[in-house]
């Protein structure tokens, strides 16, 4: 079976601001996405799409902390089966004019083609007392802090 992704827009980053620049015919599917403070952005990893990298199965997460390999599904590697990225972003701005939403971070490259925006929940997106493997402890508490 064969599924077909559509971009919805680009990642922007210019003179040290970073937009979510949405196609011009799908920009009233961000009306009221101004009433929050956050979204999901989900995003091709177009950067790590080649048929050898859709190969890969195990990696050593994060950057080599992890004493031995694992899966890509128990980790945030970029090489993946289906290179999808996913970002939770602070909404400074929406701009009519230009269609395009101002954020804080992307953790994806400048002209990154965009697959998705979701509301960020905190009742539904928000786990607490989650567990994570060991060589994620540390990044979790620089979070929580």
């Amino acid at each position: 079976m064969t599924y077909t992704i559509n971009p919805i827009g680009t990642v922007q980053k210019k003179d040290s601001k970073i937009y979510l620049e949405i196609n011009q015919d799908l920009w009233a599917a961000t009306t009221h996405l101004d009433l929050f403070s956050h979204a999901i952005v989900l995003w091709w990893i177009d950067g790590k799409d080649t048929p050898d990298i859709r190969k890969t199965i195990l990696s050593k997460p994060p950057k080599n902390k992890s004493p031995i390999p694992s899966g890509v599904f128990s980790c945030r590697s970029p090489a993946r089966p289906n290179p999808i990225g996913h970002t939770i972003v602070r909404i400074i701005s929406l701009d009519e004019k230009n269609k395009r939403i101002e954020i804080d971070h992307m953790d994806a490259n400048d002209e990154t083609p965009l697959i998705d925006i979701k509301p960020y929940l905190p009742s539904s997106d928000r786990i607490d007392n989650a567990e994570v493997a060991p060589w994620f402890e540390n990044l979790e508490k620089r979070y929580s802090e």
